[in-house]
């Protein structure tokens, strides 16, 4: 009997353990499943491989046919020169190589590729390249050919630029972060370290960025 009532006991502070474990755990804020994607090889495709070569950081488009997309990323860990690849079936397979611009071979950073569009209607590409100072190319034949990077002003910013929204007045703003680093010529780090978005608006389809203004700062963000 002893031993049996020993069992229940520790049945009882098993469950109230797990349960005091369940309240004190943070909400996900969301209840969907969670699938790890790692081990189900038959949904990977390989993009790209080159020999003793990091390649990383992608960032693609979609296009309206809702089957081209574009891909750019550097040829290293963000630092390289910009790489990019067409797919004509929504990512199932990719072109080689594309040809790229002289200047894409100097980007700094990370690209990011964003789909803009004018009042008129003209549709661009636009690829971000960031540090100091942030430059940009842009296509007007969906990706077909590309301009030089050039600088979009007198400012940097890391990984340039993280989201491109097109607002309600049909203007885009653009998001980017740094830490005083970047954000203008001969910059430092703040001491403490302390990360500030920003945003920088265009009123003409992209081709031109306002000067950016602080929005929001998180000191152990990055």
């Amino acid at each position: 009997m002893r031993s049996v009532i020993h069992c229940i006991l520790m049945f009882l502070v098993s469950a109230i353990t797990i349960a005091a474990d369940a309240q004190m755990a943070p909400s996900k804020g969301y209840s969907i499943p969670l699938i790890d994607l790692a081990g189900q090889s038959q949904r990977q495709v390989i993009v790209d491989r080159e020999a003793d070569q990091y390649l990383g950081h992608p960032t693609t488009v979609l296009l309206e046919d809702g089957k081209t997309m574009i891909v750019v990323y550097p040829k290293g860990h963000g630092k390289g020169a910009i790489v990019m690849k067409r797919s004509a079936d929504g990512g199932l397979t990719w072109s080689d190589r594309l040809p790229t611009p002289k200047s894409w071979e100097t980007s700094k950073e990370t690209p990011t590729i964003h789909r803009v569009i004018d009042a008129a209607g003209k549709k661009r590409l636009i690829i971000f390249s960031g540090l100091y100072p942030i430059r940009m190319a842009f296509s007007e034949d969906d990706g077909t050919t590309w301009s030089e990077l050039e600088p979009i002003g007198d400012f940097g910013g890391v990984v340039a630029m993280s989201s491109v929204e097109r607002l309600a007045d049909g203007s885009y703003m653009a998001l980017f972060h740094d830490d005083g680093r970047f954000l203008r010529e001969g910059g430092k780090a703040a001491n403490p370290p302390i990360f500030i978005v920003y945003k920088t608006l265009s009123t003409d389809g992209g081709l031109h960025w306002n000067q950016p203004i602080p929005i929001a700062s998180q000191p152990p963000a990055h």
